[in-house]
Order: C-alpha cells, then sequence, then structure tokens
C-alpha cells in the first residue's frame, strides 16, 4: 500500500467560546487514512464534527493537537493548495460577477493562462449553467450557485477534492449530475473527501464512510464491512401451517418469526444463516409454499442514527 492522500493522526481541534470561554472539543483524537483514488464519505449528526475537520484539512484552521498529513506533506503546507480543489457548505461569490467572471477569476488564482477561456466555457456547461454564463450570481438560486461552486473546486484539475455537503439546495437532477461528475473525476484519478446528509448518495458513491459522532471517529468501513452485523436472510412462507411452523422456530437462537396476513417471514440471522436450507426442507415437508428468499440488512441511515442524539457544538453546525 503507498502513500496515503489524507492520514490523520490523534487530530483534536479544541475552541474557547463565549464570555468564559467556554472548552468546547469539536474533534477528539481522531484519525484516518484515506488512499489514492478513492471516493471517503463523512457522515453525522449535526454537531458532530464533520466541517471542523474539513477546515483542518483545507488548512483554514489549524490543529489543537495531532498530526496530519496531507498529500504527502506534514500538516497543511502551501504547496497542497495547488493541489486541492475545495467546496465549502456556505459559498460566498461577488453578487455582481456572472459565472464566466467569477470562474475566470478562480482559473487566474489556479495558474491557469493558456486556453483560459476555453476551460472556464468547458465548465459551465458540464456543471449545467451554458444557459446563465452571463447572469450575475446575485440573480442565481442557490442550486445554481453550488454547480458554481463544484465547477471553481474542480476548474484547477485538482489532485484531492474536498467538498462539504456538494448536494444541498440541488434537486434530484442536480444530485444525479454531481454524483457522475464525482464519479468521473474518481475515473480520472482524483481524490475525493465528502461530507453529506443524503445519504442514499453516500452509499451509491463511497468506497468508505466514516461515521462521526460528538467529536470522535465511530467507525470507519466499506459499507458491507459497516453494515454486514445486521444482516439477515428472510425466508417468506405462505399456507394453512405457516402459523404452527413459526411457531415452532420461535424458540431458535438467532431466528425471528413475523406473521404478515396469510404468511410468517422468518428472519435468520448470520450465525443461524447456516440453516436456511434445513428451514426450507421443514417448510416444503408441511406443504408450504416459499415465497422468497432473500438476504436483507440495514442501510446507512440506520447506522447513521442508531445511537442517541447528541446535543450540537456551537462551533460546528455539521
Amino acid at each position: 500500500m503507498g502513500e496515503p492522500i489524507i492520514e490523520l493522526i490523534g487530530l483534536s481541534k479544541t475552541f474557547h467560546v463565549g464570555f468564559r470561554r467556554k472548552r468546547v472539543d469539536a474533534v477528539r483524537e481522531l484519525s484516518l487514512r484515506v488512499e489514492p483514488g478513492e471516493i471517503f464519505g463523512l457522515i453525522g449528526p449535526n454537531g458532530a464534527g464533520k466541517t471542523t475537520t474539513i477546515k483542518m484539512l483545507t488548512g483554514l484552521i489549524r490543529p489543537s493537537s495531532g498530526t496530519m498529513r496531507l498529500l504527502g506533506h506534514d500538516g497543511f503546507d502551501r504547496q497542497c493548495s495547488r493541489k486541492l480543489g475545495y467546496l465549502p457548505e456556505i459559498s460566498y461569490y461577488y453578487e455582481s460577477l456572472t459565472a464566466s467572471e467569477i470562474l475566470d477569476f478562480y482559473a487566474k488564482l489556479y495558474g491557469i493562462r493558456e486556453n483560459r477561456d476555453k476551460i472556464v466555457s468547458q465548465w459551465i456547461e458540464r456543471v449545467g449553467l451554458g444557459h446563465a454564463r452571463h447572469k450575475r450570481l446575485g440573480q442565481f438560486s442557490k442550486g445554481m450557485l453550488q454547480r458554481i461552486g463544484l465547477a471553481q473546486a474542480l476548474i484547477g484539475d485538482p489532485e484531492l477534492v474536498i467538498l462539504d455537503e456538494p448536494q444541498s439546495g440541488l434537486d434530484p437532477l442536480g444530485r444525479r449530475d454531481v454524483a457522475d461528475l464525482i464519479r468521473e473525476c474518481q475515473k480520472s484519478g482524483k481524490t475525493i473527501f465528502f461530507s453529506s446528509h443524503i445519504l442514499p448518495d453516500v452509499e451509491r458513491l463511497c468506497d468508505r464512510v466514516g461515521v462521526i459522532r460528538q467529536g470522535r471517529m465511530e467507525v470507519v468501513g466499506t459499507l458491507r464491512e459497516l453494515l454486514a452485523g445486521d444482516r439477515h436472510v428472510e425466508i417468506m412462507v405462505r399456507g394453512e401451517q405457516a402459523g404452527a411452523f413459526g411457531q415452532a422456530l420461535s424458540s431458535h437462537k438467532g431466528v425471528t418469526v413475523s406473521v404478515r396476513g396469510d404468511g410468517v417471514a422468518v428472519s435468520l440471522a448470520p450465525g443461524a444463516a447456516q440453516d436456511v436450507n434445513q428451514v426450507l426442507q421443514e417448510a416444503i415437508g408441511r406443504g408450504l409454499h416459499v415465497e422468497h428468499v432473500m438476504e436483507r440488512g440495514s442501510d446507512l441511515e440506520s447506522l447513521f442514527v442508531k445511537d442517541k442524539k447528541e446535543p450540537a457544538s456551537p462551533q460546528d453546525g455539521n
């Protein structure tokens, strides 16, 4: 395994707020490794520490303790900014500028000299704003501003792309366009790190996911790894003997039985999944109709909300 694009070891950030300088631990002992070419999703409740983590990654604030290695550099080195594209959760633009003018401005910041007009035009078209290239940003909707933000984050051809709630404010079509753009970035060799509240999009896009709560990284892994413990096999049977069949199985360890109309659903936990054939044989022996046998499991939403809600940090609304 080569050098990671992002490596955090025991990273913490403490704020002191208010007149009494109350201590708020926004991020606590966070450790994380993101590999080149990976799409990594960071999820967690409001106030969990997502935006604070992203602000440390982008050099906007300094960690209180711990170590951070980014794009081959210790800490946030100035050279990182040349290889980094960033979209904050809330972007502020000069409202009097047009879409073309703002992207031209960012292209200059990235040092783009040759074919700049062509590159700006290509990105305006790519994010679906060709019809509004000469429209002032003050007249843009939130979704249109989000598209401009994505274009400015990517126009410099960065190696690492960090997006804070990139699909916020977008309609379903816009969300699909953003998802397609993220996949294109990965295919071109970029690494994408993003936070999101839109869990179905996280499920579809991410190679790995991290769940952060109260500033601590709770779990990290692929969705298959994180949800494996909640997966089960469901056998749905119908027939006159369905009730008796379910009652006979209900006392078995790892087996849950529920009545659905004139049928019975038998759920086998991972430890009991090897008994599928035995259950099927017994059902057929009783003359029951087996309607389906399928693997089921929890989704990312159930992982997201499985613990009690915690109070939000005054420093991190996200």
